[in-house]
Formats: C-alpha cells, sequence, structure tokens
C-alpha cells in the first residue's frame, strides 16, 4: 500500500569524527535534498567536534565516553583489523524511533540533490516495511561499487559493498549489530539480507564517497583548491541530465576520468617531443 510520499521518514545516520570539511560536504547534502522529511542523526566522539556540529538541524549522539579497551584482540578469526568505532552504528540505530534507515559518513554524501526523492518513489512503488534496497555508490576515481553485474545477479561481496548502500525499515533496527572489525558493515548487511525477506537491487548510483577510505585515522577531506561548497552538477535539473558524469563512458571512453586524460596528455606530448 503506497503512502503519502512525505510520510515516509528517512533517517540519516553519520559518524563524524575530526573532520569539519568532510561532515559540511555530508551535512549540505543532506540539506540540499528536495525531500524533506529527514531526520540527520549524527554521532560524535570528541568535544572538538562540536564547533562544526552546533547550531545545526541534527540530533547529536555523545559516544565521546565509549569504551575503547585495549585488550580486545587487534585482529578476529577472519584476520580483520581492530576498528572499534564501528560500535558507533548501534548507538546511533539505539536512536531511531520510526521509518527507514540509511548510513551516511562524515566522508560520503548524497550523489545529487534528488537521491532521497527518487529513493523515497522507489520505495513508495510497491511499499513494504519488509523490503531492502541496495544501490550503488562512486568513489573519486570513478569506480562504481557494487558492479553493474553484481547488481544485475543479485549479490553482494566483501569490499565490494559499502554502508551507505542500503536502506531498511526501523521495524529491523534490532534485527542486527555492528562488531567492533574491519567489514563489519558488511557482516551488519549480511545479517539484515538473512532476515529481511525482500531484497531489490536498484541500478543507480545514490552515494559520492569523497576519499578512499582512511582507515580510521580521522583525516579530513582535502579540498585542493575547491571550495567548501557543493559544485553546480549536485543539483540535479535539466542541465544536470545534460552534463556527463565522469564514471559514463561514450564510445568507450570514461568521461571526465583522469586516467582518460593523464593518457591523452601522454600522446599530445609524445607528438609535441618528436
Amino acid at each position: 500500500m503506497a503512502l503519502d510520499s512525505q510520510n515516509i521518514k528517512i533517517n540519516i545516520l553519520t559518524r563524524t569524527s575530526n573532520r569539519p570539511i568532510g561532515f559540511k560536504f555530508t551535512y549540505l547534502s543532506i540539506k540540499e535534498q528536495s525531500y524533506s522529511n529527514i531526520h540527520h542523526i549524527v554521532a560524535y566522539d570528541n568535544k572538538e567536534d562540536l564547533p562544526y556540529l552546533d547550531d545545526l538541524k541534527i540530533e547529536l549522539v555523545d559516544v565521546t565516553q565509549m569504551n575503547m579497551a585495549d585488550n580486545y584482540p587487534k585482529t578476529d578469526s577472519e584476520g580483520n583489523l581492530f576498528a572499534p568505532y564501528n560500535l558507533y552504528c548501534n548507538s546511533l540505530l539505539d536512536t531511531v524511533e520510526d521509518g527507514w534507515i540509511l548510513f551516511l559518513d562524515d566522508d560520503d554524501s548524497l550523489y545529487h540533490s534528488k537521491v532521497i526523492k527518487e529513493l523515497v518513489d522507489i520505495i513508495n512503488d510497491d511499499y513494504s516495511t519488509d523490503n531492502i534496497f541496495i544501490w550503488q555508490m562512486r568513489y573519486p576515481d570513478g569506480r562504481v561499487l557494487p558492479a553493474n553485474n553484481q547488481v544485475d545477479q543479485r549479490i553482494i561481496k566483501k569490499n565490494y559493498i559499502g554502508s551507505p548502500c542500503y536502506i531498511f525499515h526501523s521495524s529491523y533496527v534490532n534485527a542486527a549489530r555492528w562488531d567492533s572489525y574491519k567489514a563489519s558493515d558488511f557482516r551488519f548487511l549480511k545479517q539484515l539480507l538473512e532476515i529481511i525477506p525482500n531484497h531489490i537491487f536498484i541500478k543507480k548510483i545514490g552515494i559520492q564517497i569523497n576519499n578512499f577510505g582512511d582507515l580510521g585515522r580521522r583525516n579530513d577531506i582535502q579540498l585542493n583548491g575547491a571550495s567548501l561548497k557543493l559544485p553546480g552538477s549536485f543539483y540535479k535539473n535539466l542541465i544536470w541530465l545534460l552534463i556527463p558524469k565522469y564514471h559514463q563512458r561514450v564510445f568507450g571512453k570514461l568521461l571526465f576520468h583522469k586516467n582518460t586524460y593523464k593518457r591523452l596528455l601522454g600522446r599530445t606530448n609524445s607528438k609535441t617531443n618528436n
């Protein structure tokens, strides 16, 4: 049964730590969504984060006192490194009261201004709280995960999917928990898929990853001369549809991919030097 679309509440859960620039992009990508029924919940683990979190329309979860004891094994039975900040996600989940749940960390952002509206339309198309939706994310070099063939085959693989690539209903908020080791996002998703009956795969990018993974070191996003605001291409409109995305192939070439232009520049330099 379809609902009034604005009655579909989207809870976006964010972990932040020492990343004012990264969080700014995350926050703006949520704030500038065309869909408004969004509840942004943010976990912070040190008081130094508060200056860039104060006065925003978000719910704060203080995880500064979480026990990160050194007596944990440094790796789990599969060799995954200790990553205690994954437990912040459980604290975030514990605050959710109703609606749908999406994880979006402080080095991620929503891909464009209508991501949530498009997602809500898909949720509402055949509404059921027993659905879980899985879509794609894009890295700065244009790599897209899960790959199209994985989406077509409706499969997930460790290291080939991330925590912002799925959304599920809060009726399953206690169905799975994060552990304190690397790749916990994958194991959490596997738990959900074993319990939630309907798995809907969407071959569409919804998430922009703003770095290549920081291994918990909390390094902030590097602007490299860019301004601290969303690019014009974020706002999805008629012009947006005409802008080629650098992960798209045209005549076999990956548009705006840095390696394409390096090869082109290399050929140009070679001809110039001959």
